[in-house]
């Protein structure tokens, strides 16, 4: 019996450390965006957790989602020179992946749906912008 409740003592404090993603990391981060040589451009960040706007070069707070984060830049007279620059996807962080151990799929589903799972691993996002034909 003494054997059976170390055991579960034991899993009990692996469990309370553990803990998942959504208690232990931040679900927000900072994302810097700069449009090359062009400066002043508005930039739009949009995930499903909502929109987000900086005057490049600068930087904004994004709330995390498990989603990709698209960014469109304008500035009157330039566009974009890459459209494909335009998107950073998400990466499930290494908290998450421990959440699925100790947590079970609820606690990784409870990650997943506040966005405290994931992360964008791209943080310096370059949106190179040129001047538009005439």
């Amino acid at each position: 019996m003494k054997y059976l409740i170390n055991i579960i003592s034991i899993l009990f404090i692996f469990i309370i450390l553990g803990g998942c993603a959504s208690i232990t990391e931040s679900k927000n981060q900072s994302m810097s965006v700069t449009t090359g040589e062009v400066t002043g451009a508005m930039c739009t960040l949009s995930n499903s957790k909502g929109s987000y706007y900086v005057n490049t070069p600068g930087s904004v707070m994004v709330r995390n989602a498990c989603d990709q984060l698209s960014i469109s830049c304008a500035k009157e007279g330039y566009v974009p020179a890459n459209p494909a620059a335009g998107t950073v996807q998400d990466k499930a962080k290494n908290m998450a992946w421990g959440n699925l151990v100790f947590g079970g799929i609820i606690g990784l589903a409870v990650d997943r749906t506040t966005g405290a799972g994931c992360q964008y691993p791209q943080q310096n996002i370059f949106y190179p912008m040129k001047k538009a034909a005439q």
